[in-house]
């Protein structure tokens, strides 16, 4: 196998959270494990991870199991195990400043005011490409903690899944051309 990349979703463990708008990188990496038959499953301390393989490469899928607040944690743990760098991790995150299911791809850059991003770059750097996933926009008389831990609607639901395959085949394109090529192809479409 050549290169390892890690792909991480940022999201929250557990059933209480399971369909809410913070999850979206949860649902996004795993629909990416399940399309690419993981060889093997394995429990770390902080995640769960896939291995899968894609475009001649070891694909890590992490989801974290730290909440979203210590995303860092399983990041590092899983770089010093795969000796991978930084730049080469792409993290899937919600975000509410995003249309429902619009996304951006970044090639690096700040956290943008979400928890989980703060923690990467507390526990690594900030120097990993990211996969914005929108929820919003955010209601006018709601918190952005309520709306953030609120689940999506039926209608919500229903435009996020359909986004999906979209996400998937626009990470493939990540792991195949690289963030340049992957944001002038897939960003705000």
């Amino acid at each position: 196998m050549g290169d390892v990349e890690i792909l991480l979703g940022i999201g929250n463990i557990g059933e209480k959270y399971v369909g809410t708008r913070h999850n979206i990188g949860f649902v996004v990496v795993e629909k990416f494990a399940e399309k690419n038959s993981p060889r093997t499953k394995k429990k770390f301390k902080h995640s769960l991870v896939w291995e899968c393989s894609f475009a001649g490469k070891k694909i890590v899928v992490c989801q974290p199991n730290t909440y979203v607040n210590n995303s860092g944690l399983a990041a590092k743990e899983l770089f010093g195990f795969y000796g991978v760098a930084e730049d080469k991790m792409l993290v899937v995150v919600d975000d509410f400043n995003l249309n429902l299911a619009a996304m951006r791809f970044r090639q690096s850059g700040s956290d943008g005011g979400h928890n989980g991003l703060k923690s990467l770059a507390q526990h690594s750097s900030k120097d990993y490409a990211r996969l914005r996933f929108g929820i919003g926009p955010l209601p006018e008389n709601e918190t952005i903690t309520d709306f953030v831990l609120g689940k999506f609607s039926a209608e919500e639901e229903k435009i996020a899944n359909e986004k999906l395959d979209f996400a998937i085949e626009a990470i493939e394109s990540y792991f195949v051309n690289g963030i340049v090529a992957t944001m002038n192809k897939y960003n705000s479409k």
